[in-house]
């Protein structure tokens, strides 16, 4: 008996069927956006996952990446690292992270990252919303115009988008400090 496979109509009708189409993404296909002295290649909105994610492959400098200790408060994020060994600081502690490590930040917890070792690094980046790909967007082109950063800027538009550079009690004056505030 010959397989028939069914019609777009037929899959439409069908309940539960996808409300987007698949997507084939080539390597370097995607928009590329660069701040706080990474790039993140973003290569899934949220537009095109029915809601449910966003998806970039993040490029990080291990001399000029400066991510500011900050706070997602309407998204959770995931790291999958790729190359490299990060700092990453959550839950009120620094833990070493390398090749093959997933990260997951909840929305609400403080974190950041630095490279350790002298080698650049890459991660996937998943945010539940496209909150951060609009606000890191946004953020590359007040980085784009060169020079320092303008902060209020920065935590103006992080507002927007529901995201907080924040500085705990006791932090103000280590070397956590001077990596991380120098470039915001």
């Amino acid at each position: 008996m010959p397989t028939t496979i069914p019609s777009a109509a037929d899959w439409a009708a069908f309940a539960g069927a996808p409300t987007t189409a698949a997507r084939l993404i080539a390597p370097d296909d995607g928009e590329r956006v660069r701040a706080f002295g990474n790039e993140v290649l973003f290569k899934l909105a949220t537009g095109e996952t029915s809601g449910a994610f966003s998806l970039g492959l993040s490029f990080v400098s291990a001399s000029d990446s400066a991510v500011p200790l900050h706070v997602h408060d309407n998204e959770d994020e995931m790291f999958i690292i790729v190359e490299g060994t990060y700092r990453v600081f959550a839950n009120g502690a620094w833990s070493d992270c390398g090749p093959g490590s997933a990260v997951y930040f909840p929305r609400g917890v403080m974190h950041t990252f630095y490279l350790i070792g002298g080698q650049n690094g890459k991660h996937w980046v998943l945010t539940t919303s496209n909150a951060f790909r609009d606000y890191f967007t946004r953020a590359g082109e007040i980085f784009a115009a060169g020079g320092a950063p303008d902060r209020a800027r920065l935590a103006a538009l992080g507002a927007e988008y529901g995201m907080r550079f924040v500085q705990p009690d006791g932090m103000g004056s280590d070397a956590f400090a001077a990596r991380h505030d120098a470039t915001v």
